[in-house]
């Protein structure tokens, strides 16, 4: 399919529509700072499913940027108003926006609080240019974006009302930039279970993990034989973002399989048991780490929650080590590392991220990526703000940190060469790709990018020593030598994207297109990775598509998945890798993302 003609865009132009829709999802700095919040997050939910109760000033619920106000009609109201959820107490709290952070950071209630929210001071210590911050709340509550104008005084510039009838921990934020650390600036409400204490949970203390962690299901428990005849690295778990479930795929059928329940909100890893190839029950298990700071062991058996470490309230990344002893967590709050036992889930080792930026500031630092370091016995740790790369032996009982080694700054997601000696990660803030030798434990190169390289999973070409990323914040796709270190080219694509893959059966690298706030999100395109030219796109709308992400193949090859997330019919679209032909739709799923296949077992 050709590529459709559009309005030139100047790079300014460009760099500012993407930190506006950045910026509408939190995470974004002048320099085009790009978090993975923003993977599944396009602009702000749509108004109207939820009734403020009462409410003074501006509060505004976007359909798309921050700052573009959505109107609910008559019909919408009445429905709302039908709907307007009831109270069992009321509590105030007061909330002041500074740069760059939210005090508290956390709000805790009772569910059924009738839950004002009084917004005081907005201030802007670090950077005098800037004079507004906004709060947002993220769904189900939708809440705002509530304007906050320059207050230097305790007086109450606005606030809102609504009830707690959702269990659970839901981020607010700042979605307007307001300089360079405006990634730091959100926080939690942490809607407490009914018979919960609400007191602040301490996850810093190994006492209040180990007391957070549960066995779900015994081992003795679990079926012994599997309750399907799949192979287990055939099974593809699926992230269904809006339900806190993930879906359990048949990728020989494409079919539909089962659905596991309470997992979390928002998964955003899966990984399997090292033994999972081996199609044992000792082997046959999937790691999840929910953006809530939930990580569940899940039996592919019988498709049953085994057990559970609560390590937190914001988190990404999960791995487990070759030998199948451990799991790692990586979180965003606290600013920690949490390895579990891999049988029982429960936490024995805390590691706090703390470090010195690559500007010489200490910090907290975020966990950004995580893996198991190939034939090494060592787990990997990309920190965000810290800019480095964590070595940590579970060989020994102590888990030590062996190595810390210095990047760019705003660190994101990477991947290894085919050998496993080198991990390729991204540095979001200097637009390039580090080189880390984890043999020899230091950084070797760092590949000039475009904006924002965005690499997920990574895409490799081993016949001609070549590794691909997209950009979040240009139109390209960007190639570089995994013998030489040097940049091959940059390659024009349709726009933005944030995931691409290459299978070694495939012909060509497949990757989605995103961000760019068009009709375009809704295609994913192919590469011919001999020419290193486009070869075909794909227009994902004809089959209901708004947004189409995420390219994963199937254990042989022969098929590429691709979650339509947004759109009429959310779905996977299953297409020849070679012709893009589509073969059928996996449907009945719930905002499909992320996908993961057990044959990502084998690489351990």
């Amino acid at each position: 399919m050709s590529r459709s003609e559009s309005p030139a865009e100047s790079v300014a132009e460009h760099e500012e529509r993407i930190k506006r829709h950045l910026s509408a999802s939190r995470e974004i700095a002048e320099t085009l700072e790009f978090d993975d919040d923003l993977s599944f997050e396009m602009g702000l939910p749509s108004p109207g499913r939820r009734t403020f109760i009462k409410t003074s000033g501006v509060v505004a619920a976007s359909a798309a940027l921050a700052g573009c106000a959505g109107d609910d009609d008559d019909e919408d109201d009445d429905e709302n108003d039908e709907e307007a959820p009831s109270a069992e107490r009321s509590e105030t709290v007061q909330l002041a926006a500074k740069q760059y952070e939210f005090d508290p950071q956390e709000i805790r209630v009772p569910p059924n609080t009738e839950l004002t929210i009084e917004f005081t001071q907005s201030t802007f210590e670090e950077n005098e240019d800037f004079a507004m911050h906004t709060f947002y709340l993220e769904d189900p509550y939708d809440v705002g974006p509530v304007e906050l104008p320059e207050n230097t005084n305790d007086d109450v510039i606005d606030s809102v009302t609504f009830v707690t009838d959702e269990e659970g921990t839901f981020q607010f934020e700042c979605n307007v930039y307001c300089g360079d650390g405006h990634a730091q600036m959100n926080g939690q409400l942490y809607v407490v279970p009914e018979g919960e204490s609400v007191d602040k949970v301490d996850f810093t203390d190994m006492e209040t993990l180990k007391e957070r962690h549960e066995v779900l299901k015994e081992e003795s428990e679990l079926a012994q034989e599997p309750s399907h005849d799949l192979d287990l690295r055939d099974i593809m778990v699926v992230t269904e973002r809006n339900n806190a479930s993930v879906a359990m795929i048949d990728t020989v059928n494409d079919e539909f399989m089962e659905r596991v329940e309470n997992v979390g909100k928002a998964i955003h890893v899966h990984d399997f048991h090292p033994d999972l190839p081996e199609q044992t029950r000792e082997g046959a298990y999937v790691y999840t780490q929910s953006r809530q700071g939930e990580m569940y062991k899940i039996d592919l058996f019988d498709f049953e929650r085994v057990a559970v470490a609560d390590a937190g309230t914001d988190a990404r990344d999960i791995a487990v080590s070759r030998d199948g002893d451990y799991v790692i967590g990586g979180f965003y709050n606290p600013n920690h590392l949490v390895i579990c036992d891999a049988e029982t889930m429960e936490p024995i080792k805390r590691i706090p991220t703390h470090t010195v930026n690559p500007d010489g500031e200490s910090l907290g630092s975020r966990v950004c990526s995580l893996y198991d370091v190939p034939e090494e016995g060592l787990f990997l740790a990309g920190l965000k703000e810290g800019g480095e790369v964590w070595l940590i032996d579970y060989t020994q009982d102590d888990f030590p940190v062996v190595a810390t080694i210095e990047c760019g700054r705003t660190l994101h997601d990477g991947f290894f060469t085919e050998d496993g000696r080198y991990f390729m990660i991204a540095s979001q803030t200097d637009n390039q790709m580090d080189i880390i030798d984890t043999h020899e434990r230091r950084h070797v190169a760092a590949i000039p990018m475009d904006g924002v390289p965005h690499p997920g999973p990574g895409a490799l070409y081993p016949d001609e020593d070549l590794a691909f990323t997209t950009h979040a914040g240009a139109p390209s796709v960007g190639v570089w030598n995994t013998e030489t270190w040097e940049a091959e080219k940059m390659i024009d694509v349709r726009g933005s994207g944030l995931f691409i893959r290459k299978h070694e059966n495939s012909d060509y690298v497949w990757a989605d297109v995103i961000l760019t706030d068009t009709e375009d999100d809704a295609y994913v395109y192919t590469i011919d990775p001999e020419t290193l030219e486009v070869d075909q796109e794909i227009d994902c709308s004809q089959w209901g598509a708004a947004a189409a992400i995420h390219p994963e193949f199937s254990r042989d090859g022969e098929k590429v998945y691709i979650s339509v997330w947004q759109g009429e019919n959310e779905s996977i679209l299953v297409f020849d890798p070679n012709t893009g032909e589509m073969l059928t739709q996996i449907e009945d799923l719930l905002a499909p993302t992320g996908k993961f296949l057990g044959v990502r077992a084998e690489g351990h």
